[in-house]
């Protein structure tokens, strides 16, 4: 389905003097801003793939206004750039960290982020209650879902009908051809909690269907990026997947939907946080201001195919027809806490793996 032209255009009417207002901002220059000499770098851990490039994009201004050069550096998953962090805890190789608000609660928990200054990351007023977190350190930038997908051509060539629950990823025909990421990553861990009802006090429900299946699904693939390859050359099906995932592959060709199953999904946050003791902590902040801007997060939803967060920002139609939350979609969705997974993640993913070993 191809987007149609102006959604920016209409999206700004409801936001125009919001954006109005930024935009005299940035001609008056931000405080603190280094606008001559030569220019900062600021180190990010990011995601690979198709996401990893949208985030780029979005910044380019950034870095332009503030005179910055940004390294992006990608990780593995969201584990995976928390880990990093972590390991450099006392000389903080990164300034800002992408993740998601399961793995980033891990960061706050050992003192990873730096708190939210709010005289410098304006817009986080303007936040929805729901990506607000008690610690103030952490940006939930954009709200995604994890979904199943499915190759709609090779669906209508082999007869079958389009996946509706999420048992339907069990049925016999599609043994073999199932996609699914390790638990490390969110969207992996959603569709194991989905398979038990999206109850964490029932995922051993979910483990024991995965598990039943164990034959039909050969990997379970552990990154988001070899997942993203391996639906666009065709070796799965059908599988589970983020919307933010499967948007841009259908945006570019691949033959997929994406559909939420009749009984809902988890929602799910992607942030970005400030390290602590970073070399650049005002630069850090003004980042994360940046990213909730209301042009930015228009962007971040057209590139992206983000929820926004920023509460002034609508969603138009277009977009909610390709699989990016609204208002309305966001209250039919399961919150699990990130203090409920935090305690229990390690001993789930332990006992997936257990119960997929041959």
């Amino acid at each position: 389905m191809n987007r149609k032209p102006g959604i920016a255009r209409r999206i700004c009417r409801h936001i125009i003097g919001v954006t109005v207002t930024a935009a005299l901002a940035a001609f008056a220059g931000p405080l603190g801003a280094q606008t001559s000499g030569p220019p900062t770098t600021l180190v990010v851990a990011t995601f690979g793939g198709t996401l990893g490039q949208s985030l780029k994009e979005v910044y380019e201004p950034f870095e332009k206004q503030y005179n910055v050069t940004i390294r992006w550096v990608p990780g593995g998953s969201s584990a995976e750039n928390v880990a990093r962090v972590a390991a450099t805890k006392d000389n903080p190789e990164f300034d800002l960290v992408f993740g998601d608000n399961m793995t980033h609660y891990t960061g706050s928990a050992q003192g990873l982020w730096a708190k939210i200054d709010e005289s410098i990351v304006t817009h986080y007023k303007d936040q929805a209650a729901k990506a607000k977190v008690p610690t103030d350190d952490v940006i939930n930038y954009g709200f995604w879902l994890a979904g199943i997908f499915y190759q709609v051509k090779e669906f209508e060539k082999r007869g079958w009908k389009p996946p509706t629950k999420w048992t339907d990823l069990l049925r016999k025909e599609f043994c073999g051809r199932v996609g699914i990421n390790h638990p490390n990553v969110s969207y992996g861990l959603h569709g194991v909690l989905m398979l038990g009802g999206g109850d964490p006090a029932k995922i051993g429900d979910g483990i024991a269907k995965l598990a039943a299946d164990k034959s039909c699904i050969p990997v379970l693939e552990p990154t988001t990026a070899k997942l993203d390859e391996k639906v666009q050359l065709g070796d799965y099906l059908v599988g589970v997947h983020g919307n933010i995932r499967i948007i841009p592959l259908m945006q570019k060709g691949t033959p997929v939907k994406f559909l939420i199953p009749e009984e809902g999904t988890i929602i799910g946050t992607s942030t970005v946080s400030a390290v602590r003791n970073s070399e650049h902590p005002r630069l850090a902040q003004e980042f994360c201001n940046w990213i909730l801007r209301p042009d930015v997060q228009v962007k971040l939803m057209e590139k992206a195919y983000y929820g926004p967060t920023n509460m002034t920002v609508p969603v138009p139609r277009e977009m909610v027809e390709l699989g990016v939350p609204n208002a309305e979609i966001l209250k039919r969705t399961i919150y699990i806490p990130e203090k409920t997974i935090y305690e229990n993640r390690r001993a789930w993913i332990h006992d997936i793996e257990r119960a997929m070993e041959n």
